[in-house]
C-alpha cells in the first residue's frame, strides 16, 4: 500500500508540474500540520481504493496456474513500472531543467 501510494503520490506531483509549466500559478502557503493532513487524506483514499482483501484474492486466483517464464515477464513488467514510476517526479524537473531553461 505504501509503495501504491508512492507512486500515485508521485503522478500526482509530477501532473502538478507539468500544469504549473504549461498554466503558471503559485502554490498556496501551507504550513507542516496541513501538509501532513493533505498527505494522510491522500493515503486514506488509496487505501479504500485499492485495499480490499476478496478482490486482492481473485488477482492471486488469476495468476496462479502462471509459467515460470510468465511470472518472470510479469515481474519485469511490474518492477519497470515501480521504477518508472517512483523516479518520474526526478526526471520530469531535470529534463525540463536541462532543455527548456
Amino acid at each position: 500500500m505504501v509503495i501504491l501510494g508512492m507512486i500515485h503520490g508521485s503522478y500526482v506531483l509530477s501532473c502538478l508540474f507539468i500544469l504549473s509549466i504549461i498554466f503558471p500559478f503559485d502554490y498556496p502557503d501551507l504550513d507542516k500540520s496541513e501538509v501532513y493532513i493533505l498527505a494522510l487524506l491522500f493515503f486514506a483514499t488509496q487505501f479504500l481504493i485499492f485495499f480490499r482483501p476478496s478482490k486482492w484474492k481473485t488477482y492471486f486466483k488469476e495468476f496462479e496456474n502462471e509459467s515460470k517464464g510468465e511470472r518472470r515477464k510479469g515481474s519485469f513488467l511490474v518492477w519497470g513500472y515501480l521504477i518508472f514510476s517512483l523516479s518520474l517526479q526526478i526526471l520530469i524537473p531535470v529534463i525540463w531543467d536541462a532543455f527548456f531553461k
